[in-house]
């Protein structure tokens, strides 16, 4: 299959793993298929052919032993958000090895400084989303760091390695996968830049603070 063959066939089988996380008392966002393919897809157009196949393994083979991995993230991410639920759950997690602990922590050694980065140059689209690290967690927050490293700790050692060889090649070639993913995410959106998404958003916080009538700003945002 093609890349764009191999995410659809991601998407078909988190979305229903990604419905089933809370039961039957299911979020608003668990009911918009269509945002849900949007950031995903956000995500896997900028990996590699190679690490897209490998996560696709994983998820063929989760499902046939009767694991859902994106119940297994949310259960990784409470280990930091919720400890007496993690406790309670935690049984349900396969051990990770050694190697996908030490792919995991280089994988975060590059994702930190990629990101630090975009949420300087982009502060507006930064503020918008979630705190960056775990230790900026605030009651009903969760981070970027508990996030991926919750999410990475549900692949394999061959997607972890692949995900990992595809950022050092990009870095190699001055660019950063984070900012990739973001690009394609402000997409999905319907901006054309990560310049038009950031002035957007900082309007919009302009507005909710009460400067909606300045035509000073006016003139600048449009």
């Amino acid at each position: 299959m093609e890349q764009k063959e191999l995410i659809e066939r991601i998407m078909e089988l988190e979305w229903p793993m990604f419905r089933q996380v809370n039961g039957e008392e299911r979020t608003d966002c668990q009911e918009n298929p269509a945002v849900f393919r949007a950031m995903r897809g956000a995500q896997f157009r900028a990996w590699s052919s190679e690490a897209v196949r490998c996560y696709l393994e994983d998820l063929e083979s989760a499902q046939a032993a009767g694991r859902s991995l994106v119940r297994e993230k949310y259960i990784r991410m409470m280990e930091r958000t919720d400890p007496a639920g993690f406790a309670r759950f935690k049984g349900e997690l396969p051990q990770l090895s050694r190697e996908q602990e030490e792919l995991i922590a280089a994988l975060w050694g590059h994702f930190l400084p990629q990101t630090e980065r975009l949420r300087r140059e982009f502060p507006a689209i930064a503020l918008g989303g979630r705190p960056l690290l775990a230790r900026d967690e605030e009651a009903g927050d969760t981070s970027i760091e508990t996030y991926q490293i919750g999410e990475w700790k549900t692949y394999s050692e061959a997607t972890l390695a692949a995900l990992l060889e595809h950022t050092r090649r990009l870095e190699e070639q001055g660019v950063d996968l984070v900012r990739v993913i973001q690009e394609n995410s402000v997409a999905a959106m319907g901006y054309p830049s990560l310049a038009a998404a950031e002035k957007s958003m900082a309007y919009a916080m302009i507005q909710r603070m009460g400067g909606g009538e300045c035509s000073t700003c006016g003139a600048y945002f449009h």
